[in-house]
């Protein structure tokens, strides 16, 4: 499974620096439709995505500076249901 997230985060991530580490982030814009089972969700927030071996310690209050963007998380931060992701609801600077 780590592969295939390494894989997924290598070819679609967008870099990004945190704490002066550069890390790759997934961004997924407010209006993101998810699932919640068999229901779809709308996302009203913008979503990011981040391994959790690039941010063992992400907390709310974080933020992730890209070339176009600052992503500062308002929300607890969740892992996946494997645990090598966090999701997080993120503010756009």
């Amino acid at each position: 499974m780590k592969m295939a997230v390494d894989s997924l985060f290598n070819r679609l991530g967008q870099r990004a620096k945190y704490q002066n580490k550069d890390v790759l982030i997934l961004v997924f814009a407010a209006d993101d439709v998810g699932e919640v089972g068999f229901m779809n969700t709308l996302s009203p927030t913008t979503i990011i995505k981040v391994r959790v071996a690039d941010a063992p310690n992400l907390a709310m209050g974080d933020s992730f500076e890209t070339e176009n963007a600052c992503y500062h998380l308002i929300a607890e931060p969740k892992k996946e249901q494997h645990l090598l992701v966090w999701k997080a609801e993120v503010s756009c600077d």
